[in-house]
């Protein structure tokens, strides 16, 4: 935590040295395509048994940077993260409370979607730029499992803290830069890391217009939090659109 809070106010001072003179805006809208690997419920269940749907997972996020020194600047952000499928279990497993037995034929909806509220300063604001904050992540989601005999809900509902951090490197006179950014926390014997590596290209710089693609991993080993157990890894392309004020 010591070590966290110098982080904290070394941004904030470099943040008053390297303020906007003016409001900022930055908002990114894209689509995400994974692939679900890993275990969830009571007794870690292999998800892959599921035939999990690869569907496009939809992500939105908007950022307001100030010239204020030692305000943080503010980003929010959404990712609506879903998918479901079916399986014949081979062996009895369970799921919350309840337990399935064997050769049942069973299907899963998991919902893991979550909203951020971050608040960052920034470090470096030039050709580099490098951004370092905390998100309070709330997940509003939830695994259902059903059989023709019975079905069962198991919640995850709640705040997880975190560490926020990103990295732009542009290349300059080409419209063309380099991003990572992620979240990563340890949590209640738990973690969770959220990397995006991508690149953007300007295209429309008169409109402030920008294509982003890259890819996105995210390991999510929630023991302790809510109801809901996972260990999951959740990977995959992403591509979409940026607009920079």
């Amino acid at each position: 935590m010591k070590n966290i809070t110098l982080a904290i106010c070394m941004a904030a001072a470099s943040s008053a040295a390297t303020a906007d003179t003016i409001l900022g805006f930055d908002a990114s809208l894209g689509v995400w395509i994974p692939s679900y690997d890993g275990g969830i419920g009571s007794d870690d269940f292999a998800i892959e048994s599921f035939n999990p749907a690869e569907d496009n997972i939809t992500f939105i996020q908007a950022a307001l940077e100030h010239p204020v020194p030692l305000i943080p600047n503010v980003m929010v952000a959404h990712s609506n993260i879903e998918t479901n499928g079916d399986t014949t279990l081979s062996e009895t497993a369970r799921f919350g409370d309840l337990y399935f037995p064997a050769d049942s034929t069973v299907g899963m909806n998991l919902d893991l979607s979550y909203t951020d509220a971050t608040f960052y300063y920034e470090l470096l604001d030039n050709w580099v730029n490098l951004d370092l904050g905390l998100t309070a992540r709330r997940y509003d989601g939830q695994l259902d499992v059903a059989s023709n005999l019975q079905t069962e809900t198991v919640e995850l509902a709640g705040y997880l803290p975190m560490l926020y951090g990103m990295a732009r490197f542009d290349l300059p006179f080409t419209g063309w830069s380099i991003i990572a950014q992620g979240n990563g926390t340890g949590y209640k014997g738990g973690s969770v890391t959220d990397l995006t590596a991508k690149v953007r290209w300007d295209f429309a710089p008169v409109l402030d217009l920008g294509l982003e693609a890259g890819y996105r991993t995210m390991n999510m080993n929630l023991k302790r939090i809510d109801e809901l157990g996972t260990d999951l890894d959740i990977s995959g392309a992403y591509i979409g659109l940026n607009l920079h004020l």
